[in-house]
């Protein structure tokens, strides 16, 4: 992969055990409260997380319907989970999302990674988030 194809680059540490930060990228009720989240919209989530497991996500936001959907490459608990995501409404083609999760100290390290198809302000947006992210693990 070369780097002109990263679309997204972020690393953080994480106030949450690894089991706990990879159950937040796979459980459903998880997913719906930080993923795509917005004050304004709702999600519904429904996950398969194994090697070739589909994952999608349906975003209500106000009259319009986005949807979120890929499939699990690599599923491995709790450090490593590799995925595609389509959202056609945003952007043509697949992302390619990989994420790795070290144990650090009593919390975790996060390595995020979008490639390939996306919006170009994907930095901007994962970041926002995985903030999100953060902030959940903090108060579950």
């Amino acid at each position: 992969m070369s780097t002109a194809e990263v679309k997204a680059k972020v690393a953080l540490d994480l106030d949450a055990d690894p089991q706990a930060v990879f159950a937040a990228w796979v459980d459903p009720s998880l997913i719906e409260r930080w993923l795509f989240k917005s004050p304004t919209n709702t999600l519904e989530a429904q996950t398969d997380p194994r090697a070739g497991g589909a994952f999608s996500i349906v975003e209500h936001e106000c009259s319009e319907i986005i949807t979120h959907d890929g499939r699990y490459a690599i599923c491995e608990p709790p450090t490593r989970l590799s995925f595609t995501l389509g959202v056609p409404q945003h952007f043509a083609g697949l992302a390619q999302i990989d994420v790795t999760i070290t144990p650090r100290g009593s919390g975790s390290h996060l390595d995020f990674q979008a490639s390939g198809a996306g919006p170009s302000d994907a930095q901007q947006l994962w970041e926002k988030m995985l903030a999100n992210l953060a902030q959940l693990l903090k108060v579950r």
